[in-house]
């Protein structure tokens, strides 16, 4: 292993693309005989390689990203660092990848089994009767040797294409153009993993490539030689108009240019005699150019006429936004990351969304086309040879669920999924829907008798389906004015209008249907649930949640009868089903908790922590407990506060969860098992979590539960990981069951659940069930998903809260130009107890409607 130091003529160091482009040449240095393979590089300072190394130190030309193009020299130092990686030149047969048997340099042996000491960690049977520092040395040797493989393996493959931390995506994979400016390009994940071919209990005898398929969105780049290639032209791709429209801009689209090209990189050149400069775009401006003005040492001057004067250019759109741009960086391969609309989520699960048959298939012709003869050789190099076949590995696979509907009629979940349409299905008890109104929250033309014909129909199905609704169809209100005071005013005119017109029954529901993707989504879920007094219609000043009343969003063109009906009965009464589990005898309660962060907003902000917790053994009914949880103060002056994911108030919020299952069964036992999934904790976290969310505060939460329930509970910590690849023979099979089944979108993957603490003795089969199950009981849809249903919720609860932190930002998100990232220890925390009283304040009002499930 070697340092590899690159530096520009000013001594910067330049971007991890610019660096990978100047290893080029590094490499042709070591590339020579006997073998004529060079070293690695990991695209950040460390190289990697299976022959001994020499000090170097050189310079090299390369092209820049600066416009006009030219060339621009590096210096660089290659130093050595501990050890070089040498193959022994034994292999075994296998039939992924080939064992490998490593060297060091200064003599020091290495065995094969060595590579597994981390996938076995600190208290693994290799481990007995070392010492600590032993330990220590192993298992970072173990990673060494596993890091420098993996950089091998995807050295050649992400040298000259787009990449990230886990796939890259090279230029001859298929690409679809999903509208807006927006690419979706396929790509491939590769990661090495320890596993056995010839048994199925440790140690591993094997090494396994794993290898699938994956896609990302990228923003549109022509080609740099295109003259059209301009940000106008991008913009006028992401808002779908001609370039006259640009000049008319409203106050949506400045927030939707805002939210798709922050960060994004562009080439700036201001004249013929600009050589050009690279930078990122930090915000979007409410004026225009010709009417920003600033100050300059001959006095107040506009945009337009200032590049006029200094630089003898017209703008081309002078009534378009000013850029304001910070930092510099790479201009091609630029990932989109908002959300797909819904023509361009359909366009891109048709793209990517492939049977078994053809995905092996497919991935197989990767693994032919992109793994070539040099990268065959460097591998070999190493030791590896990737195989021409599938390893299989056998699975259990489990009987469908059984879901129960009115008069004790019970259907079994086939591929997934069921139908309420077809047979006419009614749910288990009857709910009435005897107040509600309508809001029109969309300037798309909806006449009038075209949605009294839909209310026509969805009154029938609701009745179809066991409801019980009011004879006189619901209020119509329509929106008067963009924004979220236009939302409000809406709303309260929607409930006192449904009073008055179902003789003072006070609102159940308001269903609003709006265009697809919204912005204003937001401002109707929270003004649907902050405080919204109404002294003359109510008797007390509650706000519309406090009294029952949930909102319903709707694009209108994607409804069907069926489907909003379901929402429609979820929001009055969310148990429409029971699972039937037989082989389940104890009392369980299952949780989930997760967070969410708002690292990506203007003004950094507390994450939310959400757990939900089951209310009855059926793990059906679900009620939620949201924290604010701080950030971490930097070490220095200098430095900037960030996220943390181990969750501070886990004890308390668990505890509230286990209260509310209290009350809601007096006569049953407190619950014998907690089942607790964890979601978002990445591999090197789990210890923090076990000694911050679970071991030390469940167990002291169990003390104080034996005074109030005389029964202590046995809990089950489980971290998920979704979309994973499987791993053959993991440390302890019976502890990280992988699970599978048709999901909500595309091609579902397996997901491994590594189980980090279990207190209640369970069995790899009888958690594998209870998933199986609970993953059938999604109330958001007639089908099974492929993640535990309470990790879902515990993201949506999470994604609510984070609308109330965020709801006094939404107006300022174009317009602001400070990232809010200058703040103090003191404003911090300030802003930090006004969001707790809100949080608070919040769950306190929407307490009663636990038993509803109103975030659904």
């Amino acid at each position: 292993m070697a340092l590899v130091e690159i530096l520009s003529s000013k001594g910067t160091s330049p971007p991890i693309a610019m660096k990978k482009r100047i290893f080029k040449d590094i490499h042709a240095v070591y590339a020579g005989p006997p073998d004529g393979v060079g070293p690695v590089f990991d695209g950040d300072k460390t190289v990697y390689s299976h022959k001994e190394l020499t000090p170097l130190e050189g310079t090299v030309s390369v092209t820049s990203y600066k416009l006009p193009v030219e060339q621009e020299e590096f210096k660089y130092i290659v130093r050595l660092k501990l050890h070089q990686f040498i193959h022994e030149g034994t292999q075994t047969n296998c039939i992924d990848v080939h064992i490998l048997q490593l060297t060091e340099v200064e003599n020091l042996k290495w065995r094969t089994s060595d590579l597994f000491h981390n996938l076995f960690g600190p208290q693994g049977p290799s481990m007995r009767n070392k010492s600590e520092t032993e330990k220590s040395a192993l298992i970072n040797t173990s990673r060494r040797a596993m890091q420098a493989l993996n950089v091998a393996i995807r050295y050649p493959m992400t040298t000259d294409c787009p990449s990230t931390s886990r796939a890259f995506f090279p230029d001859q994979a298929p690409s679809l153009d999903i509208m807006n400016g927006v690419i979706l390009r396929r790509g491939y994940i590769t990661h090495l993993r320890a596993g056995n071919t010839t048994n199925f209990r440790p140690p591993p005898d094997n090494l396994f490539l794993a290898m699938d398929m994956t896609c990302a969105t990228f923003l549109e780049a022509p080609p740099e030689g295109n003259p059209a290639n301009t940000l106008a032209d991008l913009c006028c791709k992401i808002l779908n108009v001609n370039p006259q429209r640009l000049c008319g801009l409203q106050e949506e689209d400045y927030r939707k240019l805002h939210k798709i090209l922050r960060r994004f990189k562009i080439n700036i050149k201001r004249g013929e005699s600009d050589k050009g400069i690279t930078k990122s775009i930090d915000h979007l401006t409410l004026t225009n150019s010709r009417n920003e003005m600033f100050e300059t040492d001959e006095g107040t001057t506009s945009v337009e006429a200032f590049f006029l004067k200094t630089w003898g250019r017209r703008l081309r759109y002078p009534e378009l936004p000013n850029v304001v741009t910070i930092g510099k960086g790479k201009k091609t391969g630029q990932r989109y990351i908002l959300k797909l609309s819904g023509d361009q989520q359909s366009a891109a699960l048709r793209f990517q969304t492939v049977r078994p048959a053809g995905r092996f298939e497919q991935i197989m012709m990767a693994r032919t086309h992109v793994m070539k003869s040099a990268h065959e050789k460097l591998l070999a190099a190493y030791g590896i040879k990737i195989g021409q076949h599938f390893v299989e590995a056998q699975a259990r696979v489990l009987p469908p669920p059984v879901v129960e509907y009115h008069s004790n009629l019970r259907i079994s979940v086939s591929n997934g999924q069921w139908n309420i349409a077809k047979p006419n299905l009614q749910f288990l008890s009857a709910k009435g829907l005897k107040s509600w109104a309508v809001v029109i929250c969309t300037s798309a033309h909806l006449p009038d008798p075209a949605i009294m014909n839909f209310l026509l129909g969805l009154r029938s199905k609701l009745i179809q389906l066991g409801l019980s609704v009011a004879d006189s169809p619901p209020p119509v209100i329509r929106l008067t004015g963009p924004g979220q005071a236009a939302v409000k005013d809406a709303l309260e005119k929607a409930g006192k209008t449904a009073w008055q017109a179902f003789e003072k029954t006070p609102p159940q529901l308001f269903l609003c249907v709006t265009d697809e993707r919204s912005f204003l989504y937001n401002s109707i879920k929270v003004e649907g649930d902050i405080n919204l007094p109404h002294s003359r219609m109510y008797r007390f000043h509650q706000n519309f949640a406090s009294r029952g009343v949930t909102t319903q969003c709707m694009v209108l063109k994607h409804v069907s009868y069926p489907n909003i009906g379901h929402h429609i009965y979820n929001h009055l009464s969310p148990s429409w089903f029971v699972g039937i589990i037989e082989k389940i005898r104890k009392t369980n309660i299952s949780q989930s908790a997760d967070l969410t962060h708002n690292n990506l907003a203007l003004k950094m902000k507390p994450s939310i922590a959400a757990l939900v917790g089951s209310l009855d053994r059926t793990m059906l009914k679900y009620a939620p407990a949201v924290g604010v949880q701080p950030l971490l103060e930097p070490s220095d002056e200098d430095g900037r506060p960030r996220s943390q994911e181990p969750i501070q108030l886990f004890r308390t919020l668990l505890f509230g969860l286990l209260q509310k299952w209290a009350e809601n069964n007096p006569v049953q036992k407190y619950p014998r098992r907690m089942i607790i999934f964890r979601d978002g904790v990445s591999d090197g976290e789990f210890s923090q979590v076990l000694e911050r969310d679970a071991v030390q505060k469940l167990s002291g939460k169990a003390d104080e539960c034996k005074s109030s329930f005389k029964d202590v509970a046995g809990f089950t910590l489980s971290r998920q990981i979704r979309q994973c690849a499987s791993r053959i023979c993991p440390r302890q099979p019976n502890r990280r069951p992988i699970a599978t089944q048709a999901g909500l979108q595309g091609t579902s993957r397996p997901t491994r659940y590594v189980i980090l603490k279990d207190e209640s003795n369970s069995s790899a089969d009888q958690l594998q069930a209870i998933i199986q199950i609970i993953s059938s009981g999604f109330q958001r849809a007639t089908r099974s998903v492929g993640l535990a249903t309470p990790a879902y919720y515990a993201d949506i609860v999470a994604s609510r809260a984070k609308l109330w932190l965020n709801v006094d930002d939404d107006a300022s998100t174009v317009a602001s130009g400070s990232s809010g990232r200058d703040q103090t220890a003191e404003e911090r925390a300030h802003d930090l107890d006004v969001y707790k009283q809100r949080i608070e304040s919040m769950m306190s009002k929407l307490e009663s409607l636990d038993k509803q499930m109103w975030w659904i």
